[in-house]
């Protein structure tokens, strides 16, 4: 059976649940502005998405407001209100007029409109408006109110999306990610290393918008946190979390042998077994340079998880960032001549030979146990390197 998603209202009328509703209107992506007005002398302001434009003759806006808030009461009041525009890198803005029961102006830099109003200086646009009727929607005011007075600047909206903030992606804002994300998974960032978005960005030469763009999707995924000041830090990585992350792995590498084993082109296993070889720590008794075996190892893998042309389980595998932290860790084991981990990665490099010859065969219970077997080595090893860094990377 289904699950009911309504629920009744007033005059029987059936009213879908409040839940639903709100994850469906999440998927429908909106500008943020920040809500201000000034009553007795206190400013008053509120991060708000429900802005549209009502009419263009006369310029009017309508905008909807929680009646909890202090800005919808000073609104009502003063009966004029300004809408702040926001610049894709003023999230943290908008997170700063979105928490209740804190100096909202706090550090912003204001000027006065015309109507008295508080306007942000930095925002994309401005606009002045004065409530020409009020009316109640469920828990908010809708003020209807005509554009008096209007600034804009050039540049590009902050967005939001499934609760989110982010902005118009471009090219350079994937090549920024990425980046970064390598940057951080290559630890070349200390784990209590501040990251400030205008020092990156001065660092990286690129645009402080894709920086910070790329901060929050690191954050999403897992590699950065965010602290109370703006900065960000390197999550750190330690034995449980990547025992998780390799258990992750392990499920996915395990759905995709089910899918291809058997199944493989005659091509398809030859380049399968090429990056096998790849992947052998030493050839002819000459060790294979650390940047190329590391670079080798996760060619195979992710060849595995690719010929399912499933993009959505490789987009989730290739997510799973925690063992190429471990690359990074292993790098050095490598550059040192660690014994211990070279001893590791000969067992590895065993089950590599082991998985290829398994979905050659076309045994699918051989090629299971194999990768079950490749996991519990993979966290031997993330272990002592994890322990020899002293129990974090």
């Amino acid at each position: 059976m289904g699950t009911d998603t309504t629920k009744s209202g007033s005059n029987n009328r059936r009213l879908i649940d409040s839940d639903l509703f709100r994850d469906v209107i999440g998927h429908f992506a909106s500008g943020v502005t920040v809500i201000t007005t000034r009553q007795d002398e206190t400013n008053f302001g509120v991060t708000a998405s429900a802005v549209t434009s009502l009419s263009v003759d006369p310029p009017m806006l309508l905008v909807c407001i929680n009646q909890k808030t202090g800005t919808c009461h000073a609104i009502s009041q003063s009966k004029t209100f300004g809408v702040n525009i926001l610049h894709e890198d003023q999230g943290e803005v908008a997170l700063q007029f979105a928490r209740p029961n804190t100096d909202k102006f706090k550090g912003i830099d204001i000027s006065y409109g015309e109507l008295g109003e508080p306007l942000l200086k930095e925002s994309l646009a401005n606009l002045e408006c004065r409530v020409v009727e009020e009316v109640t929607g469920g828990t908010h005011s809708v003020f209807l109110a005509e554009v008096q007075n209007a600034r804009v600047e050039k540049g590009m909206p902050l967005a939001y999306f499934r609760g989110k903030f982010g902005h118009f992606q471009e090219a350079n804002d994937e090549r920024v990610y990425r980046k970064i994300r390598q940057l951080v998974l290559e630890r070349s960032f200390k784990p209590d290393q501040p990251l400030a978005l205008t020092e990156l960005a001065y660092q990286l030469d690129v645009p402080r918008q894709a920086v910070y763009y790329a901060m929050t999707r690191l954050e999403n995924d897992g590699l950065l946190i965010r602290e109370e000041e703006g900065c960000y830090i390197v999550s750190p990585l330690d034995a449980e979390m990547l025992n998780d992350a390799l258990d992750t792995r392990c499920a996915l590498e395990t759905a995709a042998i089910e899918q291809i084993t058997g199944r493989l082109s005659n091509e398809e296993l030859i380049e399968l077994r090429k990056r096998m070889k790849e992947t052998i720590a030493s050839a002819d008794g000459k060790a294979v340079p650390a940047e190329d075996y590391i670079e080798a190892n996760t060619a195979f893998h992710d060849y595995t998880i690719a010929v399912t042309k499933n993009a959505t389980m490789l987009n989730t595998y290739r997510r799973v960032s925690a063992e190429a932290v471990m690359s990074s860790a292993l790098s050095g084991a490598l550059k040192a001549n660690d014994k211990m981990a070279q001893k590791e990665l000969t067992k590895l490099d065993e089950d590599h030979i082991a998985l290829t010859n398994a979905i050659e065969k076309g045994d699918v219970e051989e090629a299971k146990q194999v990768i079950r077997r490749h996991t519990e080595n993979a966290k031997r090893l993330g272990r002592y390197l994890i322990d020899n860094a002293g129990g974090k990377i």
